[in-house]
């Protein structure tokens, strides 16, 4: 079986040195061979020694992909890929080194399935254990926290679209995937707006294709949380970029309730702005992180309406 694990960054190797230590940590099942391909998405070529400096254990190719987009970024990773199944994490993940072969058993365990995924747990990185509590309760989406549970889990076309894996711990056997592509128009956009849900869209597509996936229990990721993104209004912004997607793709859909949606939200979007000069008076910090969250979500939605 040959895997390949796919990392996409617009950083410099130094800065995400940790991820590729993991990687470079992974055991490899005897019956598997594994590569790695980093697609370096910063305006600047790197040298690709500089990241094969740090995984000296794996065969490391590094794709340069000028165009800035995260989904345009793993297009390309996708384009390049020689092997049965791919698994893509991000630049700011560290993966345990029994990671890989928890995917190889389940592909094993799973011949037929289009798509895997499991749990992401942030680490809140000097951060003050009652905020990261807050974030990890009031916002877990915001740092792609996942959660399967105890045992596997099938996703199918009954399944809720919320359990769709996040792309730091997800894979998918090549062959399925060669029909499908992420989204480029979501993602970071020129004015600022965070559109994320790119891979939520794909597996939707492919869900929608017949295909069928499985949700891994027991194989992990730690997603690394930086203090510049431990803030109020960091939730705010991403929140604020998904309550545009949701309101656009809604007003699209030309159904009635999108006509309610697009009266209410202006009220809901003002309320919880007058609740954040209250919140902020609270000495709790999970409902100060809930309301920023909404604020940021019925804003979003009312921008979306007005566009």
């Amino acid at each position: 079986m040959r895997i390949v694990i796919v990392v996409c960054t617009n950083t410099q190797p130094g800065n995400m040195a940790q991820t590729l230590t993991s990687i470079a940590h992974l055991a490899v099942p005897a019956s598997s061979s594994c590569s790695l391909t980093v697609v370096n998405n910063s305006p600047g070529r790197i040298d690709p020694g500089d990241f094969e400096s740090h995984v000296k254990t794996l065969q490391t190719t590094v794709l340069h992909e000028p165009t800035p987009g995260l989904s345009i970024a793993r297009n390309t990773g996708v384009s390049s890929i020689d092997a049965d199944y791919v698994i893509f994490t991000d630049d700011d993940v560290t993966v345990p080194a029994n990671w890989l072969a928890g995917y190889a058993a389940a592909f094993r365990r799973y011949p037929d399935a289009a798509f895997f995924g499991s749990d992401v747990v942030p680490l809140f990185l000097e951060a003050d254990s009652s905020w990261g509590h807050a974030f990890s309760t009031a916002a877990g989406s915001c740092f792609a926290q996942f959660r399967v549970g105890s045992r596997d889990r099938k996703i199918d076309a009954s399944a809720n679209p919320k359990l769709y894996p996040f792309g730091a711990n997800m894979a998918f056997r090549v062959d399925a995937l060669e029909d499908f592509r992420f989204d480029e128009s979501l993602g970071r956009q020129p004015d600022g707006l965070v559109l994320s849900g790119e891979e939520t869209r794909l597996i939707a597509d492919m869900i929608a294709a017949g295909h069928v996936g499985y949700l891994i229990s027991d194989n992990p990721v730690n997603h690394r949380i930086t203090p510049a993104r431990q803030t109020l209004e960091y939730v705010r912004k991403y929140y604020y970029g998904q309550g545009w997607l949701q309101a656009s793709n809604t007003r699209r859909s030309g159904k009635w309730p999108h006509l309610l949606d697009q009266a209410l939200s202006p009220i809901a979007a003002y309320l919880f702005r007058q609740a954040r000069t209250v919140a902020g008076l609270l000495p709790a910090k999970t409902p100060r992180v809930w309301i920023e969250r909404q604020h940021g979500h019925f804003s979003g939605r009312t921008a979306a309406f007005q566009h």
